[in-house]
C-alpha cells in the first residue's frame, strides 16, 4: 500500500463513504483499496480488498451529472470508518500534520469533538453532506502496510505535546475504559466486573464523554489499563512506556492486531486476554482477578 499522499486532479467523490474516481480509477478507505475498472485482471481476486470493493460496486459509482463543484484544493477526509477515534488518529492525522495545510472534507454530523479538537488545532474543516462532488484537487492520505510505525508515533507525540500541554504533579491513576454505550464490543457482564475493578483501585471512565485533550490528559495520568476493545484504547499512546495494559477480545484475532502494532513500539506491560466462551463476550471475574492479582504480586516492594 502506498506511504504518501496521493494528490489527483478533477476527482468524483462519494461523500458519504469517501469513494473516489477518477476516469477508470477508484480509491476506497483513503488509499487502502485501489481499483481499476478497465483492467480488472490488476485487482486482487480474493481477500477484503476483493470483498469491499465488490460490495461498494453494487451501490454504483459517482455520478458525474449529480456532480456539485469543489473549486480549489482539499484533504480528503472521508472514509467508511472516519467517524472512529482510533481511524481519526492513525489515518487521517498523520497525514494532516504534514504539508501543505488545504481544508479537510469531513462528513457531516461528523462527531462534534473531532470536529472541535481539529478546529481549535488550526485545522479548517469543510462538512459534505451526502451527495456526489466534482474536486479541482483532492489530497488521500496515505495507507501504509502497517497501521502504525515509530515514524507515525513520534509525529503524533510530537503534535499531542504542543497541542494538549501537560499538566504537573498529578498522582497516578487506574483506568477501567467501559464499552457500555457502544453498539459492538462491550463486556455483556461489566457490572460484574467492576466491583473486582474497584477493590484494585480502578476508576471507571468513558471515552465518549471526554473531550480529545480530556482523554490525552487523563491518559497521561494512567499507569494501569483495563480495556475490552474498542477505539478507546488507541489512548494507551498517551501512557508512560511501563504501564501495564489489558486488552480484553472478544475472539484472539479481534482488530488485526492492530493494537500489538501499536503497543509493540514501546509498550511491553500491553497483555491480552480472551474469555473462554467466544459466544458471548462476557469475562468471567476469576480469569480478570488472576491478571490483576498478578499484577499486584509482581509491583510489591
Amino acid at each position: 500500500m502506498p506511504d504518501r499522499p496521493l494528490v489527483l486532479q478533477d476527482a468524483l467523490l462519494s461523500s458519504p463513504d469517501g469513494l473516489v474516481q477518477q476516469q477508470n480509477r477508484l480509491w476506497f478507505h483513503f488509499q487502502k483499496y485501489p481499483w481499476s475498472l478497465d483492467s480488472p485482471d490488476t485487482n486482487p481476486s480474493s481477500g477484503d480488498h476483493q470483498r469491499l470493493l465488490q460490495q461498494r460496486l453494487v451501490k454504483g459509482l459517482p455520478n458525474p451529472k449529480l456532480a456539485q463543484h469543489l473549486s480549489g484544493a482539499f484533504h480528503l477526509g472521508l472514509s467508511p470508518h472516519i467517524h472512529s477515534y482510533y481511524h481519526l488518529l492513525t489515518d487521517l492525522l498523520p497525514h494532516l500534520l504534514a504539508p501543505p495545510r488545504y481544508p479537510v472534507l469531513v462528513p457531516e454530523g461528523w462527531p462534534q469533538t473531532f470536529a472541535d479538537f481539529l478546529c481549535d488545532t488550526g485545522f479548517e474543516l469543510k462538512p459534505l453532506s451526502p451527495g456526489v462532488f466534482r474536486v479541482d484537487k483532492l489530497w488521500i492520505p496515505a495507507m501504509g502496510p502497517r497501521d502504525w510505525t515509530s515514524e507515525k508515533r513520534q509525529a503524533l507525540l510530537a503534535f499531542f505535546e504542543k497541542a494538549v500541554p501537560k499538566t504537573e504533579n498529578h498522582s497516578p491513576r487506574k483506568l477501567y475504559l467501559s464499552r457500555s454505550n457502544a453498539k459492538r464490543r462491550h463486556l455483556v457482564n461489566e457490572i460484574e466486573l467492576l466491583p473486582l475493578l474497584q477493590q484494585h483501585g480502578y476508576e471507571l471512565v468513558t471515552a465518549e464523554t471526554l473531550t480529545i485533550p480530556e482523554q490525552v490528559q487523563l491518559f497521561r495520568e494512567a499507569t494501569h489499563l483495563v480495556a475490552p476493545h474498542g477505539a478507546g484504547l488507541v489512548n494507551g499512546l498517551f501512557m508512560p512506556r511501563f504501564a501495564r495494559i489489558l486488552e480484553i477480545r472478544p475472539v484472539p484475532e479481534s482488530g488485526a492486531g492492530c493494537f500489538d502494532a501499536l503497543f509493540q513500539l514501546g509498550w511491553p506491560g500491553h497483555e491480552v486476554l480472551v474469555p473462554p466462551d467466544s459466544g458471548r463476550f462476557a469475562l468471567p471475574p476469576k480469569q480478570l482477578s488472576a491478571v490483576l492479582e498478578r499484577w499486584r504480586r509482581e509491583e510489591a516492594p
